[in-house]
């Protein structure tokens, strides 16, 4: 079994601790990872960043680094690079734009 860098682990657990209640409050959605249905729930913050908390109790923050709409380039927590589009129904697609991760969250 591969070991996780203390760094890694300490990063997730700040990330983890640090969403917001208003998030907590929200029902789950049916967002997906590469196809595979997770429930989650997502916050945008008013600086554009996006926090995703998946139901299986991992979250993630994603900073905006440039927008251009209906698309926006953000990096994760763990320095990935994902580019988010808008759809037209609100739904938005978060591509990883080295190894093609999409993750789906949709609007409601």
């Amino acid at each position: 079994m591969p070991r996780s860098h203390p760094a890694v682990i300490g990063a997730l657990i700040g990330i983890v601790m640090g969403c917001t209640s208003r998030a907590a409050a929200e029902p789950w959605k049916a967002c997906a990872f590469n196809g595979q249905v997770i429930g989650c729930r997502d916050v945008d913050a008013a600086d554009g960043s996006l926090t995703i908390q998946w139901q299986d109790g991992l979250a993630m923050t994603y900073q905006l680094m440039g927008e251009a709409f209906p698309y926006a380039t953000l990096r994760d927590s763990l320095g990935g690079v994902w580019r988010r589009e808008v759809l037209v129904q609100g739904n938005a697609v978060l591509t990883h734009t080295a190894n093609g991760n999409r993750i789906v969250v949709p609007l409601r």
